[in-house]
């Protein structure tokens, strides 16, 4: 999600935007929170906040007082308690959690695109043998109480079984693997990659993984462990489930995790889904908006390939299969899809949050935002202004990026096919079918244009001329997720913790005690693990309890990646309440 509001007013026609823009904001923004989240997935998404060097502040109102999209969370306080303020506060604690993170980033765990099977190549997943014998030395208490099963070799599902059977388990997610690290930039790191180097005067650990996301696996071990040393017995079993290739869309970790935990379980049974995801982003001057993202775009490829006849170069057809594929590329992306803003989009509680409570923004935007559910006319404002918006645009719309193309063997020799492939992330109310629909029209035309016959998936819409034909294959489908609910028992379980944990406790800690934390949704433009556990549960929340510096969630994915350690304390004191929390509070929730 992210958030660039422009200074207009919001009775404009559109024609007006550009001029209005100009004439009451001098046409440049300043960016104060960019804030870039990894989905695991192999994506990233990017979530700005952008605030205006020249608003009006006679504009500014208190737009909480005439709408409750963002209402302040009652804190959900635990009783038990005993080790929040150790694992916030405590150096000797902190001392020992720098170890244990720095340990796991410094054992690589790169993963391609495509990797091999484990049961036929294990030899390749070496170094996640190593990381399990770090694991099981680190963390001694979940290894000697918890059970331990190694699903398709390296997948790892921890059970801590609870007094109550017949409750729902609770399960968080993570991942073991990171993207590899270009060995052409090596040199261009800080640190080495996979040193885990602590930098005691900036408090931040780098190496790759260090955000993406062994923080979040070790934040999840960590609180298991202190509950454990603490003498908690939780009401309801609680799981853990880490992936080793998320990365590369889970092909053989999650996808063979969740059928063994739906095989336990069955449809609906489990509470509850917490996995990698955003975190919260300082949206005022002491305001603060903490993110569970509750949807996600869907996902499919399709491969289009361009066969011809070949020939000798010295006499050319006036295209040959390149230049038909690159005609056809250049119609899909200067025919972008159309955006469509609605406020079910989970994108909206964030609108709805700065609106309400960011004096950054100009009234008439705040005004548009909130009129939404009850206004068409603010809505197709909304959305026009998302639609200009280079950070926000992907989430209100679906998206095509031409990713790989292949064609031709030699210098004098005809390509007889060229093949490409385009990567679409569906927005939420398309499909997969709508989408690839769009890619087939755009072949159709080129088709019809140079006298070529058309099939997909086998299935032919023309048939193949004497030129030759395009064929387009799709490849894995993904619609987009079922958007999880951000009101009842369960919803306010999740975001009563996250106030408590930050309002009574993370924000005590600082200078500034009055801060303030809102808690909303949010949507990823890619995915995460999670889309094999749908059937699973309704509740699926991707979330780190981290504050999320905007110059460090750039580095994820990239050169110099690193964590501040203040973020990952408090994410590991957020695991450790919410498990507390849903053993207090959560009995009645199933």
């Amino acid at each position: 999600m992210a958030i660039h509001l422009p200074t207009v007013d919001s009775k404009l026609s559109t024609d007006d935007y550009e001029a209005q823009r100009s004439k009451t904001y001098n046409g440049k923004l300043r960016k104060l929170i960019s804030l870039v989240t990894t989905i695991l997935f192999g994506s990233l998404i990017v979530t700005n906040y952008i605030s205006f060097s020249n608003v009006n502040k006679n504009e500014i109102e208190d737009f909480s007082a005439i709408s409750k999209g963002c209402p302040k969370i009652e804190p959900l306080i635990p009783t038990f308690k005993k080790s929040i303020g150790i694992i916030l506060n405590d150096p000797l604690y902190k001392a020992s959690s720098i170890e244990r993170l720095s340990g796991a980033v410094q054992i690589s765990t790169e993963v391609q695109d495509v990797n091999p099977d484990p049961l036929k190549d294990p030899e390749f997943y070496s170094n996640f043998v190593i990381l399990h014998t770090f694991l099981e030395k680190t963390f001694p208490l979940v290894h000697s109480k918890l059970t331990l099963e190694k699903i398709n070799q390296f997948g790892l599902l921890y059970t801590w079984e609870g007094e109550t059977s017949d409750l729902k388990p609770i399960l968080m997610m993570s991942h073991q693997d990171v993207v590899p690290v270009n060995k052409e930039t090596w040199d261009s790191w800080k640190y080495p990659p996979f040193s885990g180097h602590y930098e005691p005067e900036t408090d931040l650990i780098w190496g790759r993984g260090s955000n993406d996301c062994k923080n979040l696996m070790i934040a999840q071990l960590e609180a298991l462990e202190k509950l454990l040393e603490d003498g908690f017995i939780p009401k309801r079993t609680i799981l853990l489930s880490i992936g080793f290739d998320e990365e590369a869309s889970g092909i053989w970790g999650a996808r063979f995790l969740s059928p063994h935990i739906h095989e336990r379980y069955g449809d609906d049974g489990v509470l509850i889904i917490l996995d990698e995801g955003a975190g919260i982003l300082e949206v005022d001057d002491n305001v603060y908006v903490a993110t569970p993202v509750n949807g996600e775009k869907g996902y499919v490829d399709v491969e289009i390939n361009i066969s011809g006849h070949g020939g000798h170069s010295s006499i050319p057809p006036p295209h040959t299969t390149i230049g038909i594929a690159a005609e056809l590329i250049t119609l899909l992306e200067n025919n972008p899809f159309a955006s469509e803003f609605r406020v079910d989009n989970p994108i909206y509680g964030v609108l709805t949050c700065a609106a309400e409570h960011s004096t950054k923004l100009p009234k008439s935007v705040r005004k548009s935002i909130i009129n939404a559910p009850y206004c068409k006319k603010a809505r197709e404002y909304v959305n026009e202004f998302l639609s200009k918006q280079p950070t926000l645009r992907d989430l209100v719309r679906s998206t095509l990026a031409v990713d790989i193309i292949h064609g031709g063997v030699k210098a004098n020799a005809l390509p007889e096919d060229t093949k490409f492939l385009v990567n679409h992330r569906v927005i939420l109310h398309s499909s997969v079918k709508e989408t690839v629909q769009k890619d087939i029209e755009y072949a159709l035309e080129i088709a019809d244009k140079y006298d070529y016959g058309v099939s997909v998936d086998g299935v032919v819409l023309k048939k193949t001329t004497k030129n030759g034909s395009i064929n387009l294959r799709t490849i894995n489908p993904l619609e987009p997720a079922p958007i999880s609910p951000n009101e009842g028992p369960v919803w306010d379980l999740l975001a009563g913790t996250i106030q408590d944990v930050f309002e009574n406790n993370v924000f005590k800690n600082t200078a500034e005690e009055n801060k303030e934390i809102y808690v909303t949704t949010g949507l990823f433009s890619g995915n995460t693990d999670t889309k094999y556990y749908w059937n699973l549960t309704k509740n699926i929340y991707r979330f780190v309890g981290s504050i999320m510096d905007p110059t460090i969630m750039e580095t994820v994915h990239s050169v110099n990646e690193h964590i501040d350690m203040e973020g990952h304390l408090s994410a590991i004191a957020f695991v450790y309440e919410f498990i507390v929390n849903v053993s207090e509070h959560g009995s009645d929730l199933d």
